[in-house]
This record gives structure tokens, sequence and C-alpha cells, in this order.
């Protein structure tokens, strides 16, 4: 009983907070985050100090100093600015979903629904990632499962998946989630998978990422060539004045299936790693840093 309370109490709040920022001018709202971000720049040096090593390591210290702050700085604004965005997903209108957003090349993704593929929706920490699934749902009217990393708090964990879920998306937890995305590959044929987290090493391949070994999560390629489906990778990244979020579509992964699987999931693997590398080349400032990408084959990076 006293947890339902809560619950309500929470999301009544973060609703209200959602109806604020929804309302309230988009340059009073932007000015908002940025004086958050700012403080959060001042006073957050553990989260600093992990952005500029990841830079300089995977740049090999070739990023001039003031590349090196603008990566930092928009880094802290697309967080606070995505939590903004969250809290008003939770009370936003599908045409509102679809007018924040402009899509590059929605034929790719026409194309395969018409032909009645299996897709397999790939997308990173990039700008506005929790927006990619909504996008695209709205945008084609077709569900898709996806798989999102839970917090320890279970009170949360409702808040986050209950929006996470709004227009027509089911969220798995990411522990687990194998059979429920073989389910629903097969059920409804599309699922989604955040890729460029750094997987432990029971749950990753090493590929080669800004001429580094990392860990990459295999999964999209595992499922894609068990069940012949295509790899899509959908990125979302903010316009400049941060008025819209662009949805930018890439063609289906092109790649034949020789008799090795271990080879062929390896291959198709690295592919997705060097795409990766390609979208953040082409706008580093978009990608979030702050993630430890590169601690399982090089912690000494972080050494605080």
């Amino acid at each position: 009983m006293l947890r339902t309370f809560k619950q309500k109490l929470l999301f009544l709040f973060l609703n209200s907070l959602g109806y604020f920022f929804l309302y309230l001018p988009h340059f009073l709202r932007l000015n908002f985050a940025k004086g958050i971000a700012f403080i959060l720049y001042i006073l957050d040096s553990k989260r600093k100090f992990d952005l500029l090593n990841n830079l300089d390591f995977a740049y090999n210290n070739s990023l001039p100093k003031e590349k090196k702050q603008e990566i930092l700085k928009t880094n802290y604004l697309n967080l606070v600015y995505n939590s903004i965005h969250f809290f008003m997903l939770a009370v936003s209108s599908k045409k509102r979903v679809l007018d924040n957003i402009n899509i590059d090349k929605p034929e790719i993704i026409t194309k395969l629904l018409q032909n009645k593929e299996k897709i397999i929706f790939v997308t990173a920490h990039f700008g506005n990632w929790e927006y990619t699934t909504p996008a695209f749902t709205c945008t084609f009217n077709h569900t898709i499962t996806a798989v999102a990393r839970m917090t320890p708090s279970a009170l949360v964990n409702s808040y986050l998946t209950k929006i996470r879920e709004r227009f027509d998306i089911t969220i798995l937890d990411k522990k687990g989630a194998m059979s429920g995305l073989i389910r629903a590959l097969k059920q409804i044929g599309i699922i989604g998978i955040v890729t460029d987290q750094n997987p432990a090493d029971n749950e990753g391949l090493l590929v080669k990422f800004f001429g580094k070994n990392v860990r990459h999560t295999p999964i999209a390629s595992l499922l894609a060539l068990k069940y012949d489906a295509k790899i899509v990778h959908f990125i979302a990244e903010y316009s400049k004045d941060y008025k819209k979020i662009n949805i930018k579509i890439f063609p289906p992964l092109e790649f034949k299936k020789t008799d090795n699987l271990q080879d062929d999931i390896q291959e198709l693997t690295q592919m997705q790693s060097n795409i990766l590398e390609q979208i953040i080349r082409e706008n580093p400032k978009e990608w979030l840093w702050f993630h430890k990408k590169f601690k399982n084959q090089y912690p000494e990076i972080y050494k605080y």
C-alpha cells in the first residue's frame, strides 16, 4: 500500500514536471538546461575526468583543447536536455512526438516493412537516444520490443518502463533479455538494441574501435544470422538550435553468410563497431563520452 502511494506521488510529481517543460517556451527550456549543464560542468569532476581521458585515448591526444571542451559541454547539455525531454515524453501526444522529429530516408524502413523483413534496430547513446523508439513506432505505426538496463530502484524502474513503453513499445530488462528478443523477432519482426556500452568479458566480442580493442555485444549479429534479420542503424541527434531531433536511418548492413558461424558473428559485429565509429567521428560531440567504453581492456585510463 505504501509503495503504491509512493509510486503515485512520484508519477504525479514527474508528470507535473513534464507538463511544465512541455509548455515552457523553447528558449527558456533550453537556457534552463544550459544553466544546469554549466553547474554540472563545474562540479562533476569525475565524469569530466572520464570523458577527457576517453577523448585523449580514442583520438591519440590529437584533439585540440577547444574541441574537447566543446564536446564536454555538449555532453552535459545533452544529458540534461535528454532528461527534460524524457519528462515531456511522459505527457506528450503522438502528434507532438512527430512534430519534434525529422526523419532522414524513411523509405529504408518502409521498404523493409513492405517486404515483411525482420528488423534489428540498432542505436547508441547518441544525441537523444530515448527518442529513437517512439520516433520509430509513431512514424511507421509498428510496434517494437527493445532492451533497457534497469536501475537498482524498483520505483524508478516502474517510472522509466512506463514512459518507455508508451506508443506501442515493449521494454525488456537487459538481464535475461535473449528469450524475449527471440520471441519478439519471431512474432512482431522488429527489436531494438543499444549496442555501444561496455559489456563484460562473457557478454562481448573483442573488436576494433578507434583502433583500440574493445568489447562489443554480438547479440544483433547472432540474431540477424540465425533469423535472417536486417540490421539497421537508427541514430538520433539534436539540431543546432535543439528545436528538433534529427533521426538518421542507415541502409541495412550488407553481409554474406559463410559456413563458419563464429567468423560471421565476429565480422558482422566488427561492421557494427565500424559504423558506430564512423557516426561518432562525423559528430563526436553528440556521443555520450561519459561511458567507460575502453575499461574492459584498458582500465588504467580511468584511474582517478
